[in-house]
């Protein structure tokens, strides 16, 4: 690239002398390959041109011919960025192919003559390798060759980029102090001249003075109402003397609204004098805040303080107030009166003094939980009266909030509850000693609200139920431990609703932890509301399985007493009427006298095993003394049994032996009984072991089976089975009676026995 003094000395390119690097780009571009042509033969008008832009200092640019050749200065290469020094000698369509729209409207306007100027023209270029928004100032003039006639386009480019974006920014700046003006939440007005003519003013102004339209106007003729209220005297003063006024809770009187009667109000006012640069006051600048809604709110505090400490003195309780730091400020002479302390000794954390030492903790932390958690404040602790006596007392506080929720205060009271504490401890242990009598007693009570269906119980009442000890039930979880045969028994939803259940009954449950089938009794009364409707019930309910079970004994004793008493004279008869055949009277007296003694020892065997243990091998040879002891054989281990079995034993064998003295192998001298037992394991489970007690009758006559199930049949089954545990069969075979029992190996109980 040749430099200056080259091209001055080189003629041809004299022009480009003092054109600066692009005068030396210039001069070293192969022309020859545009459409200009080589420099040489380049028109003056082009040449001049070229010349007198590269000496300017303003980003200019030459577009030459139809196609618009770029040719341009020092300037606008800085302008060009990244596509300098491409754009030199191109085609300005394809040097600024994003704006070719635009330019191809420039050089058709300027070649036709015309000329072209745009401000602030916002355009898209792509100067360093991104797409940037740009504003800029453009002037577009055509270039006449020698002929007169258009040949050229020039172009002044000034980038107004950074001018355009700090107006803009300054607009928005004064939009939002615009905005922040119009939204302050203080009145404020801007007054010019001596008449103090209102310019401008905002909403909370505007709603100051009843939204009039005073713009332009005035203070005076704007506000007629104010007159002779001091304010207009007040801005003439502010206005000649320079000096600005603020005012507090100043009262006047104002028309709210249009044709309304005048209001009154009370406002902090400002006057703030408004200077020009030479220092005089032009205007006057109002700036204030209706604090009329304040005061009141104020003046409603105190009275409404005021009314709290009248109240608060005249209660009988404590009352109290604390900062919201939970320092307490503020005692009623209740507190006083009680403690004997004087005013001011218990502020603070003084309070803790008359509070008794073991609870002075708990108080406290409770306390201070309160205060973190803002919540409301509830303890009892024991406070020391001016005697020296501690009392019981509940305290309650609450927090005053502001209207942002933030406590401003707590307000508490201290109630006397000592009274209504030993009155609980006494009904406490009064409650204690019903339920520790009800326990002793085997009681338990019940309360049912009949429209909820919920039962609460005694201590002992889940017990008696089956059920974990619980605070409440369902009526219908009761219910369904109830056995369904007496279901008709128990209380039903309609019987409860009419109050017209059974008062006193008795059914059996089956209790859900063991299974195990008991007797409940159950005595209950109905209370009702003013209307005679049942609303609750309450009752008592003891377990009486024990007496049940020994009703039914003693029934079956009963029974058991009259069959015996029919079987013993059968088997007297029996006795008498085998000892009487054919033998003679001294004979037959003397061993009918015999039998008679061991039917005896049989019943003496009977009452002196019932309540003691026995072996199996006693109970049976006892009973059958008094049968055929010829025609009986016994064996088997002298297994011992308890006082129950003992007694089933001997009633079962005597039975069998009764049947058989009458029908069976004893009714004749040729029949044979053999009676036998022993222990087996089971064949069903492993490591159990049964006894298996059989009785077997041969020789007698032919035996047929029983019409119908008798008492007797229905003890031996029954009872013998049922108090072994195991079971019983008795099989008619047509050559003799046999009956097996099949039953767990006794076990004697580890206590003695005692009857129920």
């Amino acid at each position: 690239m040749p430099d200056s003094s080259t091209i001055v000395a080189d003629r041809r390119h004299a022009f480009l002398a003092g054109g600066g690097q692009l005068g030396c780009l210039i001069a070293a571009f192969d022309w020859a390959s545009t459409s200009i042509g080589p420099i040489e033969d380049w028109p003056q008008s082009l040449k001049t041109a070229v010349s007198l832009i590269l000496r300017s200092n303003v980003p200019i640019v030459m577009l030459w011919g139809e196609d618009g050749v770029m040719i341009y200065n020092d300037a606008y290469s800085e302008f060009a960025g990244g596509r300098h020094p491409r754009l030199l000698g191109s085609k300005v369509r394809e040097g600024w192919p994003e704006v070719a729209a635009f330019n191809d409207n420039i050089m058709k306007v300027c070649l036709a003559g015309g000329t072209l100027a745009y401000r602030d023209q916002m355009l898209t270029l792509n100067r360093t390798g991104k797409p940037e928004q740009v504003w800029l100032d453009l002037d577009y003039s055509p270039v006449l060759d020698e002929s007169g006639e258009p040949a050229g386009v020039i172009a002044i480019v000034i980038e107004t980029t950074a001018k355009v974006a700090a107006e803009r920014w300054q607009s928005s700046e004064r939009d939002r102090q615009r905005q922040m003006f119009e939204q302050a939440p203080g009145f404020m007005a801007m007054l010019s001249g001596p008449q103090h003519v209102v310019d401008l003013t905002n909403a909370a102004y505007m709603q100051l003075v009843g939204h009039r339209d005073i713009i332009g106007m005035p203070i005076r003729q704007a506000l007629p109402e104010v007159e002779g209220q001091g304010f207009f005297e007040l801005l003439d003063q502010v206005f000649t003397s320079g000096e600005a006024f603020i005012g507090y809770a100043l009262k006047t009187k104002l028309q709210r609204t249009p044709g309304a009667a005048t209001e009154e109000r009370f406002i902090d006012l400002v006057y703030q004098p408004v200077r020009n640069p030479s220092g005089e006051v032009f205007g006057i600048f109002v700036q204030g805040v209706d604090v009329t809604d304040r005061l009141f709110a104020e003046q409603a505090l105190r009275q409404s303080e005021m009314q709290f400490r009248t109240f608060a003195e005249a209660m009988p309780n404590h009352v109290w107030t604390a900062s919201p730091d939970g320092l307490l400020d503020w005692f009623n002479p209740r507190v006083y009166d009680y403690s004997g302390a004087m005013p001011g000794e218990l502020d603070g954390e003084a309070w803790a003094a008359i509070v008794h030492p073991d609870d002075v903790g708990p108080a406290a932390e409770k306390w201070q939980q309160a205060l973190t958690a803002s919540v409301f404040y509830e303890t009892e602790f024991r406070l020391r009266r001016h005697d020296g006596a501690y009392r019981w007392f509940i305290a309650r506080a609450v927090p005053i909030r502001d209207t942002d929720g933030t406590v401003v205060r707590w307000i508490g009271t201290n109630t006397d509850i000592d009274d209504q504490k030993r009155a609980t401890q006494a009904l406490l242990q009064s409650e204690r000693r019903l339920q520790l009598s009800q326990n002793a007693a085997g009681i338990a009570a019940l309360e049912l609200d009949i429209a909820s269906g919920t039962v609460v119980g005694s201590e002992g009442f889940w017990d008696l139920w089956g059920l974990s000890a619980r605070e409440s039930v369902p009526i219908s979880v009761l219910e369904n431990i109830v056995i369904p045969e007496d279901k008709g028994v128990r209380s039903n939803p309609e019987t409860r609703r009419q109050g017209t259940a059974a008062p006193a009954v008795e059914y059996r449950i089956r209790r859900p932890d063991n299974g195990e089938l008991r007797w409940l009794s159950r005595h209950i009364d109905f209370v009702h509301d003013e209307t005679g409707k049942p609303v609750k019930m309450f009752g008592v309910m003891q377990d009486v399985t024990d007496r049940r079970e020994a009703q039914a004994r003693q029934e079956l004793l009963t029974h058991e007493l009259e069959h015996r008493i029919k079987n013993i004279l059968a088997m007297v008869a029996a006795i008498a009427s085998q000892t009487l055949r054919n033998t003679d009277i001294a004979t037959a007296s003397a061993t009918f006298n015999e039998r008679l003694r061991a039917l005896a020892n049989a019943h003496d065997i009977l009452n002196k095993t019932r309540w003691t243990s026995a072996s199996i091998h006693e109970v049976v040879d006892n009973t059958i003394a008094a049968f055929p002891a010829s025609q009986i054989s016994v064996s088997g281990p002298a297994l011992p049994i308890n006082p129950k079995m003992a007694l089933t034993l001997a009633l079962a064998v005597n039975e069998l032996a009764t049947n058989a003295l009458k029908y069976g192998a004893l009714s004749t001298s040729d029949g044979k009984v053999s009676i036998e037992w022993s222990l087996q394991p089971a064949a069903d489970t492993s490591g159990e072991t049964r006894l298996i007690w059989r009785w077997r009758e041969s020789g007698g006559p032919q035996v047929t089976p029983p019409s119908r199930r008798g008492f007797g049949r229905f003890l031996i089954e029954r009872v013998f089975g049922t108090d072994f545990g195991g079971s019983v069969q008795i099989d008619y075979h047509p050559a003799g009676v046999e009956c097996v029992l099949n039953a767990p190996a006794p076990q004697l109980p580890t206590a003695p026995y005692r009857p129920r």
